[in-house]
């Protein structure tokens, strides 16, 4: 790839386009993201994310446009979700898990940028497509969607994820409430263990009762939840 070079205002934007990704916790947050700060490097219309899996009743695709999709265009594109994932899973796998372009047929026609994450760990595969580009994307769109793509990812998973009541989070005890704070605290399940004075694996039970009480499932998740909470006021 050709050497890539920001100048110190594109710098000071990267870095508020970051900061402002940490941020996004809601659908709201995330589409003025992705539609504002996200634009200024890696422009488009439409992103689309794909998503191999996930909790039950998420929809497999989720569409950020700038314009107002036609209810039949978005139905279809829902429609064949099964098939967009598949053709563009293996397209992204045959450029070596890349960022890649590939033809998009009407209504947004030209070429779409792809990139996504293939399953890393608990957290479910997503791929994203970027329409309606004004350019055609080169080395250096290539590069801030390798950059950008675990921020883009991450902020995405979190508006995804459906805050419970208020009574799921008072159903969690007083050691599960602590074991979880390790994990907002990015301990291990040894590390908890040995704060806590108990067995590895009864931190690992603790996990495996709260990722039920909150219908979450990961650890991850668990913990963005319940800081959520806490910062509400509910836990």
């Amino acid at each position: 790839m050709d050497a890539v070079s920001f100048d110190p205002y594109d710098l000071e934007r990267l870095r508020l386009t970051l900061e402002g990704a940490v941020r996004v916790r809601r659908p709201s947050e995330f589409y003025l993201w992705a539609q504002g700060a996200l634009q200024s490097f890696l422009p488009h219309e439409t992103l689309m994310c794909v998503f191999d899996g996930g909790p039950a009743g998420e929809a497999p695709i989720e569409i950020f446009s700038r314009a107002v999709l036609a209810p039949e265009a978005e139905a279809a594109l829902r429609a064949q979700s099964d098939g967009i994932r598949l053709a563009l899973r293996g397209h992204w796998q045959r450029q070596g898990q890349r960022p890649c372009v590939l033809p998009w047929p009407a209504p947004a026609g030209g070429e779409a940028l792809v990139h996504g994450v293939g399953g890393v760990s608990a957290l479910s595969p997503c791929l994203f497509v970027f329409l309606g580009m004004p350019v055609a994307a080169g080395p250096r769109e290539h590069y801030l969607a390798e950059l950008l793509l675990p921020h883009l990812y991450m902020a995405l998973l979190r508006q995804r994820q459906t805050v419970p009541q208020a009574g799921a989070a008072t159903g969690l005890s007083a050691r599960q409430r602590q074991v979880l704070e390790g994990v907002r605290g990015g301990k291990t399940n040894a590390q908890i263990a040995g704060d806590l004075g108990i067995s590895p694996v009864t931190v690992k039970h603790h996990i495996q009762q709260a990722l039920r009480k909150l219908s979450v499932n990961n650890r991850a998740a668990a913990a963005a939840v319940t800081s959520s909470l806490e910062e509400a006021g509910r836990v």
